[in-house]
């Protein structure tokens, strides 16, 4: 039910209650009002009614009276003459409206009766009225044969008493209805007597409903009959009643008129009056319903118009424009608080917008905003070239550590102001602290790098305060679209990548390579697939070691074998260690890949021993290796469970794996040593080697980098690189090793050098354990 129906309904509902209040007030009102004037009519009445019972009493009386005076009556009673008697009686009983009339003698029997139903003789059942009689007539309602009877007695004197005459005239209907039309009595009169079981029984009524009975209800309502006016309600109607106590003989039951006064009857005249109330309630209704609807509308409209403009502007709608109301009242004043308001959040709106898709400090939009912006233009354009640059400052965070965050802040805004012309219509943002990103649509490659350099050379310049000067050291990066990828999350993160790339070489501007990105698909396949085949059962069968035989070139014997291990990926195939190691490395899992290493090849190294075979087998151990100083307990745990003379292994380590942490590195390499197994310096001469960490290192074995051996038959520099590290190794008490041997000459050159080992496809590929042992046992013994 919306606001409009529910005001409407209110009023209506309002104007209901109202009229219906004030119908049920008048109503009440009327209805006392009538209950009271009924009540003062009925003791009107009541004292009516007693003055004409106590008229008639006087002329029954006078007449009965004169009835004793007649002379031939008295004589007829003397005489004892009962036919004339009861003929007098008969006939003056008739002029006077009675039914009986009795002759009573002086003892109280009856003489004469009109009636016959009297025996000559019978007792008079009223004798308090003969002795009242005897100082004058005496009369009462009596109660007599379930009918009730007005009984007047007078003496008979003749002219001493000789009798009495008694008249018993009946309180019937008629004589009632005679008494309401002499004067105003009420229409309903009822005469009732008590019965013998203590109820009261009705013996005439005068006028009024003929099925209705006051008495019983008020009887009801007080055994003895109420002699004040009182409500009482009988068959569904409402009466004032009161009784009238009747004189009456005390051989008689009592006697009571009970006057009823209609209070239905009296509100009958205000039924047309409350019918044509009802039709102008009915028509105040409509004209109210009308006027409610119409009053409710006009208020009921500006508020809707609020409420809807609210609604829509709470969903997002931005182009509502809301209400105005030209007017004074309170409603006005409501719409204009909320225009105001709508307007006032508008702009916070726009601020926090802004805020939200802009950097503060160089008023260039930020990373989300522009990722917005770029895929919004990519969806437009899908097969679109473009291209994305991602301009790095290589000395901000040092800037930032050293000089704070207020003067970052300030050469940030320079850069901006750099950048910004020479972008032309590119969207330069703001991606990272140090880093900002040019999309430039529809640029080539070729664009992209110009684009690029342009920006290289106009960040080249130093950033200038007045107390110091700042180089800002910019790479940029640069990923092309569709080529690296059709989505702006994509671009974003591949030109991150190159330009990591950027930074990590003298080249200030990098192109995106797949090749070197870590972050791809099948890398991170790859990563979650190390990790499974490292936890699961299925280590050993996808896991193994290939051994690469090394040449002793002084007698031409294959003494000993490097263990390479190598990966067989169920979907990707056989894997080189180039593919995963550096995984394993990133993920953490290179000491547990190492684990693995060195359990098979200590273990194949006491089956060759167990075998009789003298070869020594080195295997490689990474950087992260010589952080574990447990790592010379594991490998004692597996040359003393495989039976394995540490003589026979050999861990190779890389330049760079001893530079990381020397102090440790060596401290761990020591313990190894001490132990008995012999160590080599792996890929020697193109690391970060410092000779005052080599001297301290207990070294048995130097292996020059295939770098240097590739072009040994045709460099004259790469012959005097490796004959002078073969002279250094010597000297220290090394032996030498070449790796990337390739052809023949190059083992002679190395053997005339002085080298100790040659490693390479010219010695042989790598093997399987078998394979190894069969070219072992086929050199053995040859010369060199």
């Amino acid at each position: 039910m919306n606001f409009r129906i529910r005001l409407a309904s209110f009023f209506v509902a309002a104007l209901v209650v109202m009229q219906g209040l004030t119908a049920f007030l008048v109503y009440r009102v009327t209805r006392s009002e009538l209950i009271g004037e009924g009540q003062r009519q009925l003791d009107v009445a009541a004292r009516a009614f007693a003055g004409q019972l106590d008229e008639l009493s006087n002329r029954v009386s006078a007449s009965v009276q004169v009835l004793a005076f007649d002379f031939a009556l008295r004589s007829a009673i003397a005489q004892r003459d009962h036919a004339t008697v009861v003929s007098a009686l008969r006939n003056h009983g008739m002029r006077v409206g009675a039914k009986r009339m009795l002759l009573v003698g002086v003892d109280g029997r009856v003489e004469a009766d009109t009636d016959g139903k009297f025996a000559p003789g019978a007792a008079f059942p009223f004798t308090d009225l003969t002795t009242r009689a005897l100082e004058a007539p005496a009369s009462a309602i009596t109660a007599w044969e379930g009918r009730a009877y007005w009984v007047v007695v007078v003496p008979v004197s003749a002219p001493d008493l000789v009798g009495f005459i008694a008249a018993a005239i009946p309180v019937d209907d008629r004589l009632l209805e005679r008494l309401q039309r002499q004067s105003a009595l009420p229409k309903r009169i009822e005469l009732a007597t008590r019965g013998r079981d203590g109820q009261w029984h009705i013996v005439a009524q005068g006028g009024g409903d003929a099925d209705v009975d006051v008495t019983p209800a008020l009887a009801a309502l007080s055994p003895s009959l109420a002699t004040r006016p009182a409500v009482i309600e009988v068959e569904g109607r409402e009466y004032v009643a009161q009784a009238v106590p009747l004189s009456h003989s005390q051989q008689s039951a009592p006697v009571a008129a009970v006057l009823g006064y209609s209070v239905d009857a009296a509100l009958q005249p205000y039924r047309s009056v409350g019918a044509a109330w009802a039709v102008l309630l009915g028509l105040g209704l409509l004209v109210g319903l009308m006027v409610a609807f119409f009053i409710a509308r006009s208020v009921s409209r500006p508020v809707e118009a609020l409420a809807d403009a609210a609604r829509r502007i709470a969903d997002g709608d931005d182009s509502v424009v809301p209400p105005s109301h030209d007017r004074g009242d309170e409603l006005g004043q409501l719409s204009g608080a909320f225009s105001h308001m709508v307007q006032a959040l508008r702009e916070r709106e726009a601020r926090i917008r802004h805020q939200a898709g802009h950097d503060l400090v160089t008023g260039l939009p930020n990373r989300m905003a522009a990722e917005a912006a770029i895929g919004r233009a990519l969806e437009a354009s899908p097969s679109a070239r473009a291209a994305l640059l991602m301009i790095g400052l290589a000395r901000l965070p040092e800037i930032i550590n050293t000089m704070g965050h207020v003067v970052s802040d300030r050469l940030m805004a320079d850069a901006a102001a750099r950048i910004a012309p020479l972008a032309g219509d590119g969207l330069v943002a703001r991606a990272t602290d140090d880093e900002f990103s040019v999309f430039l649509p529809a640029a080539t490659r070729s664009e992209a790098v110009s684009i690029a350099l342009r920006f290289v050379e106009a960040l080249s310049e130093p950033y200038r305060e007045s107390e110091f000067t700042l180089d800002l050291q910019p790479a940029i990066g640069i990923a092309l679209s569709p080529k690296h990828g059709g989505e702006a999350s994509t671009l974003l993160r591949r030109a991150e990548v190159a330009l990591l790339g950027a930074m990590g070489t003298e080249e200030p501007v990098a192109l995106y390579d797949p090749t070197t990105d870590p972050h791809r698909p099948e890398r991170l396949s790859l990563m979650s697939d190390l990790r499974k085949v490292l936890e699961g059962p299925g280590v050993h069968g996808e896991l193994s070691l290939m051994y690469q035989p090394k040449l002793h070139l002084p007698t031409g014997r294959i003494d000993g074998a490097e263990g390479l291990l190598r990966w067989r990926h169920p979907v990707a195939g056989p894997l080189a260690p180039d593919a995963f190691i550096a995984l394993a490395e990133e993920t953490g899992n290179i000491r547990r890949l190492t684990r693995w290493v060195l359990g098979a090849g200590i273990e194949q190294a006491g089956r060759w021993q167990a075998a009789g075979d003298d070869l020594r087998l080195s295997l490689n151990v990474s950087a992260r290796d010589l952080d574990d100083v447990d790592l010379p307990r594991r490998v004692a745990g597996l040359l003393a469970a495989h039976g394995v003379s540490p003589s026979r292994i050999v861990l190779e380590i890389t330049e760079s794996a001893i530079m990381g942490k020397p102090e440790t590195a060596i401290t761990v390499l020591r313990r190894l040593a001490e132990q008995g197994i012999e160590l080599a310096i792996d890929d020697f001469g193109v690391g970060q080697s410092s000779f005052a960490y080599l001297r301290r290192l207990p070294v048995r074995e130097l292996k020059i980098d295939r770098t240097f051996i590739a072009n040994l038959a045709h460099s004259r520099e790469d012959r005097a690189i490796v004959r002078s590290i073969a002279d250094l190794g010597h000297d220290l008490g090394y032996r030498v090793t070449a790796e990337g041997v390739e052809d023949a000459y190059a083992v002679e050159l190395l053997r005339d050098m002085g080298c100790d080992y040659a490693q390479g496809y010219q010695v042989g590929r790598p093997l399987t354990a078998d394979a190894f042992l069969s070219l072992v046992s086929s050199t053995a013994g040859v010369e060199a």
